[in-house]
């Protein structure tokens, strides 16, 4: 079962502002509230790896992220290929004036039973996860949260 979807937002900052929380994985909590573990704290960069335990429809999952593509501060890749819900999410970083908008567009894929009930609603619910990501991400950034 697979399903690609992509959202984008507009947030009141400079791309360089929004790579930072995209890319310092202490604000990952911030702004990927599904996330409950994170192994690291550090900046990610090309080819960082990183392990984390995120809670979904109630099951909690274990994954293993790879940094696939990294060009600040408009590009990132990263690609989690363990658990039972793999995905790759690709976020694209524009400049408009003051702001910055963030396309993200991610391709989720799981062969779990335990998704067989979701598979008519596999795309709105991965679509439902970006938007709330993306809006996270956007109070973030704007409040400067930390």
């Amino acid at each position: 079962m697979q399903a690609t979807v992509a959202t984008k937002i507009t947030i009141q900052a400079s791309p360089a502002a929004v790579f930072e929380y995209l890319t310092n994985l202490k604000y990952h909590y911030l702004w990927n509230p599904q996330t409950h573990s994170i192994s690291s704290t550090k900046r990610i960069k090309l080819g960082s790896t990183y392990q984390t335990e995120n809670m979904v429809l109630g099951t909690k999952f274990k994954g293993s992220n790879v940094v696939t593509a990294l060009s600040a501060p408009k590009h990132l890749t990263i690609e989690n290929s363990l658990g039972l819900v793999t995905w790759k999410a690709d976020f694209r970083l524009y400049k408009r004036g003051p702001q910055t908008e963030v396309k993200l567009s991610t391709k989720v894929t799981t062969d779990s039973k335990v998704f067989v009930f979701t598979l008519p609603i596999l795309k709105k619910l991965a679509l439902r996860e970006l938007r709330t990501d993306l809006q996270a991400l956007k109070i973030a950034v704007e409040d400067h949260l930390e």
